[in-house]
């Protein structure tokens, strides 16, 4: 049966393959002798909604939803109006509307640009107006859902759809943090960069974590997307899960509820994509040192550009070396980390781009470095445990992670109504720790700790492929932007878990190397498993007049097998389990023409859990998640600024849950009731405010436990709120600095008993920039800047999992930074 599994699984994959091969070798060979005839993105229609405004506000807009560069050049626009543009047209059409009685004339360039002002219009007439004072050029950039966002406020995103649309219109929140604010907040894991995101529980292991699997969203725990597709996960325990580094990102987007109707097996509070950084039609070059808090000292590069004279061919290449210590004694958080990538577009409807990445983690990790509540939120005998001890064994301790991968991404316009992608990549995990660690004991005597060995290997290697066919239409006053998609995704994962002995440790007084320390006496858990996933979607975002409707379903089949090896506690074992889901999401958005957009919607997910009803002796049915949210969101005309408003109600049923006796049984509910808050707003071009708030109610409905009935989620925050501006001066004696700040607020939570509190906590974290090209005009490009991230050094717990296993969070750390661009 294995080996016929194995084969249907090689079919199917072939299939795919053998499908997109055929695919690319018919739209290449259109490509290469009809390249002069190819429909230029200047003539494909697309759906426009830019209200009558400032002619400045306006041809942003137009940039953003028609995906040119618009170059202002020989003209103000000082004092000019547009006309409205609403309905399907081409960039031209949508152009020429909106400059209709203006006198301005422009011109689409390519398939990627267009000037307005140009001294001879194609598409347009007449002259500039009277009095138009010749500007130097420049440039309004049309935002992209996959290209870099000047600033922190995104406009469009396709996480939430698949397709590149406004944010605006899609119905569920999303929250987006762009590389501008990764960087102007001193974030160095996406972890980091999610602290000012509202619903989201990003650091809960705090200072002793080396993985962003763990973050929560909504209360749960959220599946890693890169580019698109799903990172490989590994054991739940996380180990082998995708870590990625922020440098190489261009932007982060959290789609928050349900997600399944378009990503297949996904947890209910919604899913984190990274969107990686892209081959650049302009040179990018950038170098970056930096020094800082615990011995960090850290390079970085960014190259790209086009390689050849007609950019047929464009290039991009990131990388990354660090040597670093970390906020505990001798723990070590030292990387290396490239990631090249190169684009080939053999004409205007056509473009491949190869995506490929490699990183490197080594240190000395003490598993969490958990304590016991007593000796860290209560003091133990008048004393606490210092927040650097660390716990561990400093000269045995190891991790080692290494993480590889390749893909690419085509895309082929065959007309102005259909078009074709598809994503791929092999990912590879390859993980391992070992150490004395703590996490079951508390302290006793002067304050020993009892210790433990463990060893943990983890490797996970995943295959996934996303084919995509989009279509542009327009049926009567109808106007559609659909997709229909098959996706495939294979993980294997190979897992082992040991345990030895280790002496105990004091921790006020540690005396490393007191004794021998086994990892391999005894084994917990080692297995093999292996899941595979293929799904099939279609959505339909659908637009009359000022309504946008957005509606889609899937299917999916999902197969996992789990070989457990025998270990000292069971028997080897196997199981299989197959499972269907239907999903999908349905929602309602009205666009005012002030910008104001309410909306309301449906979306479901699943996910398989594996195992058997310890009562009915049934498998395990997958659990299922449901949410009813509304909500408004902002984007006035003309300004760079987005405010969502949303309040949900997200329910997850199927719950695997422990009774009395521990025997497992699937009759556990959760219910998170919230209401979240996002503004981010440019409000000068050299002032930028981010204000985030979120309030989640969240319980058991359900258990098999009745004790567990009424509870709380583990480490799940009642209240989060975040603040952040920075300035920047532009004239005057102090042109040219940049002063930042923020704090955030963390409500209390509780362990899974519920029987422990974790205290509040707020910090605060601030910035100062200089360009000292102020300085000298010989160092145009470059920068200084300093971050401090809890500048006040509060010393707080981050969460507790009992009364055994707390966890220090993030204290003071400080870093400068030199930046050079040209």
């Amino acid at each position: 049966m294995e080996t016929k599994s194995r084969a249907r699984r090689s079919a199917l994959a072939a299939g795919l393959l053998a499908t997109t091969a055929i695919v690319l070798c018919n739209c290449l060979l259109q490509s290469q002798p009809a390249a002069a005839q190819a429909t230029t993105q200047g003539a494909a229609v697309r759906a426009f909604n830019i209200p009558a405004q400032p002619l400045a506000g306006a041809l942003n807009a137009f940039g953003r939803q028609s995906g040119l560069q618009v170059t202002l050049a020989a003209v103000t626009t000082r004092g000019v109006n547009s006309r409205p543009v609403n309905g399907s047209f081409t960039p031209q059409q949508a152009l020429a509307r909106m400059l209709e009685g203006t006198g301005i004339p422009f011109r689409i360039t390519s398939d990627r640009t267009a000037v307005v002002g140009a001294s001879q219009a194609v598409g347009g007439s007449g002259a500039a107006p009277a009095g138009a004072i010749s500007l130097d050029t420049i440039d309004v950039q049309g935002e992209t859902a996959w290209g870099p966002v000047q600033g922190y406020v995104a406009t469009r995103s396709a996480t939430g759809s698949k397709t590149d649309a406004p944010i605006i219109e899609v119905p569920q929140t999303i929250n987006v943090v762009t590389a501008d604010q990764i960087r102007s907040q001193g974030a160095q894991s996406v972890s980091e960069a999610l602290r000012y995101t509202p619903g989201v529980r990003s650091e809960g292991y705090g200072a002793a974590s080396p993985f962003d699997v763990y973050t929560q969203v909504r209360g749960f725990r959220a599946d890693l997307y890169l580019d698109g597709l799903r990172l490989p996960t590994g054991n739940i325990d996380g180990t082998a899960s995708g870590v990625v580094d922020p440098w190489a990102l261009e932007r982060l987007e959290v789609l928050k509820g349900p997600a399944s109707g378009l990503y297949g097996q996904a947890g209910p509070g919604g899913i984190i994509n990274m969107v990686t950084k892209r081959p650049t039609e302009t040179p990018v070059r950038e170098v970056q040192v930096q020094g800082g808090s615990f011995g960090r000292v850290q390079g970085v590069f960014d190259f790209g550009g086009p390689i050849d004279e007609s950019g047929q061919f464009l290039y991009r290449v990131t990388g990354l070396a660090r040597s670093s210590g970390t906020q505990l004694d001798f723990a070590e958080d030292d990387r290396a980390f490239i990631a090249p990538a190169v684009t080939w577009r053999p004409s205007n409807d056509t473009s491949l781009t190869v995506l490929g990445m490699y990183q490197r983690d080594r240190g000395v990790w003490p598993y969490f470095n958990y304590m016991p509540a007593i000796g860290s939120i209560y003091a133990f005998d008048g004393r606490k445990i210092a927040t650097s001890r660390y716990l561990g064994e400093p000269d045995f301790d190891r991790l080692k992670r290494d993480q590889a991968s390749i893909g690419y991404e085509f895309q082929h316009r065959f007309n102005d109504t259909i078009s074709f992608k598809q994503n791929l990549r092999f990912n590879d995990t390859d993980f391992f720790t070992r150490g004395a660690v703590t996490g079951r004991s508390y302290l006793s005597g002067s304050g020993e700790i009892g210790r433990g060995g463990i060893q943990v290997q983890n490797r996970a290697d995943s295959f996934a492929i996303d084919n995509q066919i989009k279509i542009d239409a327009t049926t009567g006053p109808l106007i559609h932007d659909a997709v229909i998609g098959l996706d495939y995704r294979r993980e294997a994962s190979k897992y082992l878990f040991m345990i030895g002995s280790a002496p105990s440790l004091n921790v006020f007084n540690p005396q490393y190397n007191s004794g021998l320390v086994t990892t391999d006496d005894l084994s917990l858990t080692s297995y093999k498993s292996m899941l595979d996933q293929v799904g099939i979607y279609t959505q339909d975002r659908i637009k009359f007049g000022r309504w946008v409707t957005t509606i889609g379903g899937r299917y999916d089949r999902a197969k996992s097998t789990l070989d457990n090896a025998e270990t000292s506690f069971a028997p080897a074992s196997r199981s299989d389990q197959n499972d269907g889901a239907f999903t999908g999401r349905a929602g309602l958005t009205y666009l005012f023409e002030s910008g104001i957009s309410p909306y309301v919607s449906y979306a479901t997910s699943f996910q398989p859990e594996i195992g058997l009803d310890a009562i009915t002796g049934d498998a395990f049915k997958p659990s299922e998640g449901k949410q009813f949210e509304a909500g408004v969101k902002y984007q006035p005309a003309g300004a760079k600024t987005l405010i969502t408003v949303a309040a949900f109600d997200l329910t997850q049923t199927n719950r695997v849950t422990n009774d009395i006796l521990f025997r497992q049984r699937q009759i556990g509910e959760v219910n998170v009731k919230g209401i979240e808050v996002e503004a981010k707003a440019e409000v000068l071009p050299n002032f930028n405010v981010i204000a985030a708030y979120a309030y989640l109610d969240h319980t058991i409905t359900k258990s098999a436990n009745p004790a567990e009935v009424g509870r709380k989620l583990f480490s799940t925050p009642n209240h989060q709120a975040s603040l952040w501006g920075d300035y920047g001066f532009v004239t005057g004696p102090l042109s040219g600095l940049t002063l930042g700040a923020g704090t955030r607020y963390i409500g209390s939570t509780t362990d899974s008993s519920n029987t422990l509190q974790v205290p509040t906590v707020t910090v605060f974290d601030a910035r100062i920039k200089f360009d000292l090209e102020k300085n000298s005009s010989r160092l145009a490009g470059a920068s200084l800047a300093v971050n401090a991230t809890n500048i006040f050094d509060k010393i707080y717990v981050s969460q507790c999992d009992g009364d055994t296993m707390c966890t220090y969070g993030t204290r003071r750390a400080i870093l400068a930074t030199l930046n050079y661009k040209w």
